[in-house]
């Protein structure tokens, strides 16, 4: 049977197309299959000599591409995402300014916090989130207030008790020390629980309660509430009248966010633990900068002494 466009008896049937067209149809044809071009596989029992192996003395071949040697495709792939890569250690000991090296430390520490207080108050944090989604009926009207309230305070005790024990607070994060740090702290934390509760059960049964023991030095004896004196500051008259475990003074002029009246005894001697770290931790940020500031200072003086010879002093003190 025939084609409708021409015989089947072997004729061309583009010789009536045009020139170009013909080209075109030849470009875009595939090759045809000719198994006369075909190489004869070798033998199961036959093996392809193995190539020789580059001796250490040969250059590498220019046209693979470097990666570093962290990149998990030795062979050049992905190099253009690798080849920016800097090792962790490498960015830590980089030329950096002494003020920058501070604002970047006081930013890690801060994060380190944040994750290393959310990894204690993991079991708060779980018992929320199952109420909120399988909790009673009650329990969703109030928001699941009582829970909510339990995991805000485990979350800012645990931050506290970090920051009292000095967590992350150098400039060289040690995994092991911090690891041990964070389970100090919760350890401080719950002791600090069993005592509240021991207070409650106390109360409850008519009982004297148990005089508090300090979390911070554990060998020293609780001291007896002070007799009350008269003083013009209302926060000293209200801080000489409470107990804080440990014998520790709150300073002279030092006032907290929340009245020490308000607090726990241990929750008093945390935040002046807390004051003292943070005082330590700006001393050495200032060790840190202390260079810069002196030169910053000695550079100012010597604009203004310039600048008053010209305008005045108090001119050159704006000026400077």
């Amino acid at each position: 049977m025939g084609w409708f466009w021409g015989n089947s008896d072997g004729s061309d049937p583009t010789k009536n197309l045009d020139p170009s067209l013909k080209d075109f149809l030849k470009q875009e044809t595939p090759a045809r299959y000719d198994p006369t071009n075909i190489k004869p596989s070798l033998a199961p029992e036959q093996k392809q000599p193995a190539p020789p192996r580059p001796s250490s003395n040969d250059p590498a071949p220019s046209d693979k591409p470097s990666v570093p040697s962290a990149s998990l495709f030795p062979d050049g792939r992905y190099a253009h995402l690798w080849k920016d890569y800097k090792p962790v250690a490498e960015i830590e000991t980089s030329d950096m300014s002494p003020a920058e090296k501070v604002i970047d430390q006081f930013k890690k520490r801060k994060d380190v916090l944040n994750k290393a207080a959310l990894e204690n108050c993991a079991g708060e944090q779980l018992d929320l989130s199952m109420c909120f989604k399988n909790g009673g009926l009650k329990e969703r009207a109030t928001m699941c207030s009582e829970k909510n309230s339990k995991f805000s305070r485990c979350y800012t005790m645990q931050v506290k008790f970090l920051q009292a024990l000095g967590y992350g607070s150098g400039f060289e994060f040690n995994p092991d020390k911090e690891e041990r740090i964070q389970m100090h702290a919760d350890k401080l934390f719950h002791q600090m629980l069993d005592y509240e509760q021991r207070v409650k059960d106390a109360k409850a049964a008519g009982l004297e309660p148990p005089p508090p023991q300090s979390l911070f030095k554990p060998n020293s004896q609780s001291t007896p509430k002070p007799a009350t004196t008269t003083t013009n500051n209302p926060e000293n008259t209200a801080s000489s009248e409470l107990e804080i475990p440990g014998g520790e003074k709150v300073p002279a002029g030092v006032k907290f966010d929340k009245p020490l009246k308000n607090m726990t005894p241990h929750e008093r001697e945390l935040e002046l633990q807390v004051l003292r770290q943070k005082r330590m931790q700006q001393g050495v940020y200032l060790q840190e900068v202390g260079g810069v500031l002196n030169a910053e200072k000695e550079a100012r003086e010597k604009r203004r002494e310039k600048l008053s010879g010209w305008f005045g002093d108090t001119i050159a003190k704006f000026l400077a």
